[in-house]
């Protein structure tokens, strides 16, 4: 038990020893502060939270306000590719190539044709097309070299029969431009399908230098994308390879502006969307990517947060000098209570409370004095109570105990008091008299040992068999009589050194226990005594099939004066099995088995410096 409670304390966190140690002004002072602390903190937390929400409030409202100017710049490109398309497709000379077949068919002169155009433009073109009214391409150039044409360009038989133009977006030889289709008539005006000579292509690649003009007027960057991959952007260079794993998530792909996601590049906050780039068939060919910079926003936010970092300082500070002198001031007057309470601890109830308080404490003075008499006058009697209910307790055990020797005395001596009796048979019971007042003498010196705390043991190497044995024999005929079939599993080569006779005591107490726990209902009832050798030590367990211990008293039953399933049990038999053994420097305790059966076990060294007996 010493053991037990040094390892108790040793474990307890030292955290908690330590607050324990502090003074009433000392926790009233950290609770205090700590209370204006966190208020200051909770409240400095909603204010950055609502700033927060603000400031990014007015960035997406930004970002929702760039859709109309993003949308504004590439109407203007389609604009100007449609003004040159026109341009060109209302040109005299281009109706003439193309209204003579042969010419029509003649690449260097539609090159011819183009440049001598195109000249007249101020605007950039990178792309020209020519198909004819079933969308077969018979045309191609890039940047002014001629390239092979494409079989089929999507949107040129739909611009050929409604003979206006169209705008979208379209990849040619790996390049990503904005196209827009012109119908080329014979009578402006005239919608039926053979009027349509052929379709204009005009378009501008969507390079670094188109992503730098959108990015000056959204004041955002931008990103053109080819499925998963940077066609052009507005980034710098190194900064594209970071860009490059962030675009790889499908979630800023997925983004709309009044939805945008946070990410990170180069150690800057952006807010990023996408918008769709389709073609002529309204299919996704590509996206664009913007980002809107937080880095404003961001020095914003630190300069507010700061501020409040230096108010919320300068509040903690104030709140811990009133935190100090509130405390001061409570506990001034707690110091002449708590040297009362020590006085009055220790046992002196004539020590006089010496605070001079008002209020709620001079109300606690006076109800601690009037305690203090009370505790005074009653102090008496409850020693006297204590003692006699201890006597009464210990007074009931000698005589639960000592009544089944006792009975057998008085029995014998009056069967010998008769006349007649064969001498055989006065002898038995001469010899069950001496067992009995044997049997008492024991049963008074271990209560005695009980009572000090401290056995005398006689130690000497034992068989665990045999005194196993000797104390199934002493409650045979008890078992018998409540049927109940006690049966043993110890090896003959188990050895301990203990004193056998006390540790023949422990055995019968535990067998006893369990055979007046047996149910009287109960048809198989059962008791086994088993030994486990365990390294240097042997475990014996004492397991019955009875009706069991509840959980809530299975520590508590081996105290003194606990029992439970026994009639008329004191609980000495358990307290006083626990002692000899913890005596013996073992252990005792209890277990409830998968069976749901109840094991007393305890556990002993093995003998090994003891010679074996002869």
């Amino acid at each position: 038990m010493a053991v037990s409670m040094t390892m108790s304390a040793t474990n307890q966190p030292i955290k908690d020893r330590r607050w324990q140690q502090l003074s009433l002004r000392t926790k009233l002072f950290m609770a205090s502060a700590l209370l204006a602390t966190s208020i200051l903190l909770i409240a400095a937390v909603i204010i950055n939270n609502l700033v927060v929400k603000q400031v990014r409030q007015q960035v997406q409202n930004e970002v929702e306000n760039l859709l109309p100017v993003y949308d504004a710049a590439w109407e203007e490109n389609a604009r100007s590719l449609a003004a040159i398309g026109a341009m060109m497709a209302n040109s005299s000379i281009a109706k003439t190539v193309f209204g003579n077949e042969r010419a029509a068919r003649d690449n260097a002169t539609i090159h011819e044709l183009m440049a001598d155009l195109s000249s007249d433009s101020t605007a950039r073109i990178d792309l020209t097309l020519i198909s004819d009214g079933a969308g077969k391409v018979t045309f191609a150039e890039l940047q002014g070299k001629a390239e092979h044409p494409i079989n089929d360009l999507t949107g040129a038989r739909e611009v050929a029969a409604t003979q206006k133009q169209k705008q979208g977006f379209t990849i040619f030889d790996g390049a990503l431009y904005q196209l827009v289709l012109t119908p080329i008539l014979l009578q402006s005006g005239n919608t039926e399908y053979q009027n349509t000579l052929a379709v204009l292509g005009t378009g501008a690649e969507l390079n670094r230098a188109v992503a730098k003009t959108i990015q000056q007027r959204i004041h955002s960057e931008v990103c053109f994308l080819i499925g998963d991959k940077i066609y052009a952007s507005s980034f710098a260079p190194d900064a594209e390879k970071s860009l490059a794993q962030l675009l790889a998530l499908p979630e800023i792909r997925r983004a709309e502006a009044n939805k945008p996601i946070e990410v990170r590049i180069n150690g800057i906050s952006h807010l990023a969307f996408a918008r769709q780039l389709v073609d002529f068939a309204g299919q996704r060919i590509g996206q664009v990517v913007m980002f809107r910079s937080l880095e404003q926003a961001g020095k914003l936010f630190r300069s507010i947060s700061n501020l409040l970092l230096l108010l919320w300082t300068g509040s903690i500070a104030v709140a811990f000098v009133l935190s100090y002198l509130l405390a001061e001031r409570i506990t001034r007057p707690i110091d002449s209570l708590i040297q009362t309470t020590r006085e009055v601890g220790s046992g002196n109830y004539d020590y006089q409370i010496k605070a001079d308080t008002h209020g709620e404490l001079g109300e606690l003075a006076r109800a601690f004095d009037q305690r203090r008499n009370s505790l005074k006058q009653t102090q008496t009697e409850l020693l006297k109570r204590e003692r006699l209910a201890t006597i009464g307790q210990m007074a009931g055990s000698i005589i639960h105990d000592l009544r089944n020797p006792l009975a057998t005395i008085s029995t014998s001596a009056e069967i010998l008091s008769r006349e007649g009796i064969a001498l055989e048979r006065r002898q038995t019971l001469i010899e069950s008299q001496l067992r009995a007042s044997k049997r008492m003498q024991e049963m008074l010196f271990e209560l005695l040992d009980f009572t000090r705390g401290k056995y005398n043991l006689h130690l000497a190497r034992h068989s665990l068999s045999e005194i196993v044995e000797r104390g199934v024999r002493g409650v045979n005929s008890q078992a018998r009589r409540a049927g109940v079939l006690i049966e043993t599993a110890v090896a003959a080569g188990i050895f301990v050194t203990v004193d056998a006779e006390r540790l023949r005591r422990v055995f019968e107490n535990l067998l006893v226990n369990a055979i007046q726990a047996m149910p009287d209902e109960k048809k198989e009832r059962q008791i086994l005594i088993r030994a486990t050798c365990q390294e240097q030590t042997v475990r014996v367990d004492v397991i019955d099939n009875g009706t069991g211990v509840p959980a809530e008293i299975h520590e508590r039953l081996f105290e003194p004066f606990v029992s439970h399933g026994k009639m008329g049990g004191t609980g000495l038999g358990l307290a006083i099995a626990r002692g000899i053994i913890e005596a013996h420097a073992g252990s005792m305790g209890l277990e409830v088995t998968a069976q749901q059966e109840t094991d007393f076990y305890f556990v002993l060294l093995l003998a090994s410096d003891f010679p074996p007996q002869t």
